[in-house]
This record gives C-alpha cells, structure tokens and sequence, in this order.
C-alpha cells in the first residue's frame, strides 16, 4: 500500500495495542511482582501489518492502570498524543529500577 491509498484518518496515526504476557508457571512469579501485570504496547502503522514498534509495561495492577489501558487499547493517535502516552507509560506505569527490580 502506498501512502496515497492511506485513509485521510489513519495518516500520520499510530494504533495501540496492548499485550500482556505472564508466566506459564505461577511458582516463576517473583513473590514482589505477584499483583503486577507487564507485558508491551504494540505501536503500528496503518501500513504496518507486525507492528514493529513496542513499548514495555510493568505496574501495580491498580484501577488507574486499568483506566489508562482501557482509554489507550485500540486508539488511533498522532504524534503529539503518542509522545505524550510514552511518558505517561514510562513515568508511571514502568516501575522497575535498572536492575530490573520492582520500585514499591
């Protein structure tokens, strides 16, 4: 597809998709992160069928976390807006240290 044939309100857009990934085996889990969800957001393209673009989640499972996925899930954005879902996703909503520990 060529970026003539783009739909005027998917161009210059990316779609969110959230995925979460767990352990197969609950006994894997480390005891700290037993209330948290993690996983990536897929960023795609209208073009892009694989969407190669990804950010990591890792939080609390909090009513505000679900808020935020619910409202983002699916949603077309801009540039601007997906910016701004970035820095919200990795100020609040990556809570791991450089080691990759939990911050509680």
């Amino acid at each position: 597809m060529t970026e003539e044939n783009i739909p005027t309100e998917y161009k210059d857009k990316f779609q969110l998709f959230f995925v979460q990934q767990s352990w197969t085996d609950p006994n894997m889990i480390d005891p700290r992160l037993k209330d948290w969800v993690a996983g990536r957001i897929d960023i795609r393209t209208y073009t892009d069928q694989y969407a190669n673009n990804m950010e990591h989640f890792c939080t609390p499972n909090s009513a505000e976390w679900i808020a935020f996925s619910k409202t983002y899930s699916g949603k077309w954005v801009d540039q601007a807006e997906l910016n701004q879902f970035i820095k919200t996703l990795k100020e609040k909503f990556y809570q791991l240290d450089e080691n990759h520990n939990p911050i509680l």
